[in-house]
């Protein structure tokens, strides 16, 4: 973790605030990362990251996530790409066409993302899947 980056939560007061200006201005540490929340909203939409020369840039807010918390880098990576395909670790059934070739207890592709899905269960109509773990990822070598 970054030795300035402010924890999640954590409050900071503006240094000065301009004349007839309803913004406030801040004094922050180069690397500092700041997540924003909307007034009404307790999740980040937005985050910021001060450069070394002090200058502030825009930055997603996956990349927010990973400078906080580098350690876990990987494992939301492998939960973003399962989103994306829209698995999770619920067990879902899906129907499929006769001659699908899912066999129970493999892990397949799905929408497009390689070796997402774990595939419990296979009829010759209906596949039962969910998303592959991270830990089972790391197990198989994929993460």
């Amino acid at each position: 973790m970054f030795k300035d980056s402010l924890s999640l939560g954590a409050r900071f007061c503006p240094v000065e605030k301009a004349d007839g200006d309803d913004r406030a201005r801040y004094e922050l540490a180069p690397g500092t990362v700041v997540a924003v929340a909307g007034a009404r909203s307790s999740s980040p939409q937005r985050a910021y990251a001060v450069g070394e020369d002090s200058t502030v840039e825009e930055i997603s807010a996956a990349a927010a996530e990973d400078r906080i918390d580098p350690a876990g880098a990987a494992r939301r990576a492998w939960r973003r790409r399962c989103a994306r395909v829209g698995l999770t670790e619920t067990l879902y059934r899906f129907p499929v066409p006769a001659g699908h070739g899912y066999e129970a207890e493999s892990v397949n592709d799905w929408a497009g993302e390689e070796y997402v899905a774990a595939c419990v269960r296979a009829t010759a109509r209906c596949v039962w899947l969910r998303a592959v773990t991270y830990e089972e990822a790391v197990a198989l070598g994929l993460a």
